[in-house]
């Protein structure tokens, strides 16, 4: 309806150059927040490496263990954000050239490209609302088809892969030094059975939990 408004001269065609700036905004406005919260990660991320540190100056090995394995899901996560940062620079520099060709033409182009970097996004949790409309508006400016939602792959934050062993046990070297000897750090589970501990060593391990929770609740809500 809107389109037809237009030619017939009753309602002004929108400056398409008006979308591309928009969505620039809109982008970096994500980007911005995607980088504070991966500071606030990686600082939280720090201080459960000093208290790896000094619980391996105890001996607690089974604990330094449970520790690393939280942050190979950190640095998980930051490496995703780190990808999800880059699909949406991606699509600031394609609008950055439909700028040109709109300046040049007067109109945008389709563009495949654009859309590709859409389907990665628009799934993410913590940029799925702007990426929705954002979508909506690439789709009635005609710079991107429509998209199938439903058929895209989830990156939700409960689906980061399965820790691997052999990198937590890397992670605690990394960060334990030559405390433990390699063969101590395999034999050692990354979760304790709850009957196979003193009451004791619960009441510890619970505070040790207590100080990971921001972190935690921090990664679960990516």
């Amino acid at each position: 309806m809107n389109g037809v408004l237009e030619k017939m001269g009753v309602r002004k065609a929108k400056d398409p150059l008006e979308d591309l700036r928009k969505w620039k905004r809109d982008l970096n406005k994500e980007m911005r927040s995607m980088d504070r919260e991966i500071r606030n990660i990686q600082a939280a991320e720090k201080k459960s490496e000093a208290e790896c540190q000094k619980l391996a100056k105890q001996g607690r090995i089974d604990a330094c263990k449970i520790i690393a394995k939280e942050i190979y899901r950190t640095r998980a996560t930051i490496n995703r954000m780190y990808q999800n940062k880059a699909q949406m620079n991606s699509i600031s520099m394609q609008l950055t050239t439909q700028a040109s060709l709109v300046r040049a033409a007067g109109s945008m182009k389709r563009s495949s490209d654009v859309m590709a970097a859409m389907n990665k996004l628009v799934n993410v949790p913590q940029l799925q609302k702007t990426m929705i409309e954002m979508q909506r508006e690439m789709q009635r400016a005609g710079l991107i088809d429509d998209m199938v939602n439903d058929a895209m792959e989830s990156l939700d934050g409960d689906e980061i892969e399965e820790e691997s062993e052999n990198q937590i046990n890397s992670i605690v070297a990394e960060i334990t030094g030559d405390i433990f000897n390699e063969k101590d750090v395999n034999n050692v589970p990354t979760s304790i059975p709850q009957s196979e501990q003193s009451s004791a060593v619960v009441a510890e391990e619970n505070k040790e939990a207590d100080d990971l929770d921001a972190m935690k609740a921090r990664l679960h809500a990516l």
